[in-house]
Order: structure tokens, then C-alpha cells, then sequence
């Protein structure tokens, strides 16, 4: 068992970004994980509802949702040093953003519906529309999540996804690869591909380290992924 708290990246940790991904051993204890990672000002989070909303961490509206939802969001934005912003999975993607040229930072759940809305794609555009972030200078990781390996999803799904991230998403064993579906509404949104990188680990396969909600049929913990402003 790994007794970190959470994990890191090397892209935001050489650009001396406060962030993690948190282990089963850190949980989704917020005031635990900003006190672990030095973060003065917490970590800000929202009600989620697997839509594609955004929000700033004070919870003013940045991008309405697309699609009728629940009351929410699922993408958090931090302008102000110190303040983090943070979202909650057990399988879905966290993707957490940091502009290198103002500073500013967004974490994002996407989940099967956020991945076909491009979420991961919307946090970059709220950088862009709120800080004057350019894309080609944002920092995006995309955290441990439900690998293809243990993602089976429905026939009618992997066509829905097929058309819209390549054909390649999917085997024929409809076994669905939701990470590589955020890494292209990534690279759509301008972000290079060089300033992208994947943590590895499947959070269905490896019971140790992670809690999963398909793995453990709903009764699970949940991870907390953040990132501060700078």
C-alpha cells in the first residue's frame, strides 16, 4: 500500500505548481490534501453532476452547460494565488490545467457524458475566456482513471465515441479508452501535445491504491484531484 497521500505530476511539478492526485490513503479529504500540499487558501469544489458546466471557485458561472442538467458543475477554475481548485472521481478522468502565462488553473471531471461534451476542451476555453490564457502555453494532466482495459461500454456508445475522437478509441471487444477521448478535446483545444501527460494507473484494476465505483458496484470512496493558481 502506498502510503503517499497523492500523486504527482512531473509537467506542473517543474513548473512548481501545487497539485495531486489523491490515493485511497489521501481520499477526498480536502483540508487534509491543501494542508499535505501547502496550499493556504484550501481547495475550492462543487456539487458535480456530470455535466459540462464551469464555475469559478467562487462559484460564479464561467460557461453555462450545453445540455439540460442537474444544478452544478463539473469544471472548477482558480485565478488568485494560494486558491485551489479540485473535483472528485472513482473512475471518471480528472484533468487538472495550469497557464503557465497568467497563472491561472482549472481542474475538470469527465466522466463519460463530460467526455463526449469535451469538457476537458471547455476548461481550456474558460482559461482563455476569463484569464487571456493561451492554450499553447497551458500545462493539462490527465490523472488515473478506469483504463480500457476494464472500461466496457455499450455497442451504441463506442460508435457515439468513435465519431467523435477517431476510430481508434475503441476495440472490438467495445472496451472504451475515455483517457485518449480527453487527450484529443484537449489537443482540439489547443493545447500541444507535448504539454499534455498521462498518469498511469487504472483505478479498477489496482484495488490498492485506488477506489472505483464500477469495480466496487457503487459503494466507494472518492479521489480528490486539485491544483492551485500561482
Amino acid at each position: 500500500m502506498d502510503e503517499r497521500l497523492f500523486l504527482t505530476s512531473h509537467l506542473l511539478s517543474v513548473a512548481g505548481v501545487a497539485h495531486g492526485f489523491s490515493l485511497r490513503t489521501g481520499g477526498d479529504d480536502a483540508r487534509l490534501l491543501a494542508e499535505a500540499a501547502s496550499i493556504p487558501r484550501g481547495i475550492s469544489t462543487v456539487h458535480q453532476v456530470h455535466g459540462d458546466r464551469v464555475v469559478a471557485a467562487n462559484g460564479k458561472e464561467i460557461f453555462p452547460a450545453t445540455e439540460r442538467q442537474e444544478e452544478g458543475a463539473d469544471a472548477v477554475v482558480a485565478f488568485e494565488a494560494g486558491e485551489a481548485a479540485g473535483v472528485r472521481v472513482a473512475d471518471c478522468v480528472p484533468v487538472l490545467l495550469y497557464a503557465e502565462d497568467m497563472g491561472a488553473a482549472a481542474a475538470v471531471h469527465s466522466g463519460w457524458r463530460g467526455s463526449r461534451l469535451s469538457i476537458a476542451g471547455r476548461g481550456v476555453r474558460a482559461l482563455q475566456h476569463v484569464a487571456g490564457a493561451d492554450p499553447a502555453r497551458i500545462l493539462a494532466v490527465i490523472g488515473p482513471s478506469i483504463g480500457r482495459c476494464c472500461y466496457e461500454v455499450s455497442a451504441e456508445m463506442v460508435a457515439q465515441f468513435r465519431g467523435l475522437f477517431g476510430e481508434d478509441v475503441a476495440g472490438e471487444d467495445r472496451h472504451l479508452d475515455l483517457r485518449l477521448c480527453v487527450e484529443r478535446a484537449l489537443l482540439a483545444a489547443g493545447v500541444p501535445q507535448e504539454r499534455i501527460e498521462q498518469l498511469a494507473g487504472c483505478t479498477s484494476c489496482d484495488i490498492a491504491s485506488f477506489f472505483s465505483h464500477r469495480r466496487d458496484k457503487g459503494r466507494t470512496g472518492r479521489h480528490l484531484a486539485f491544483v492551485a493558481a500561482g
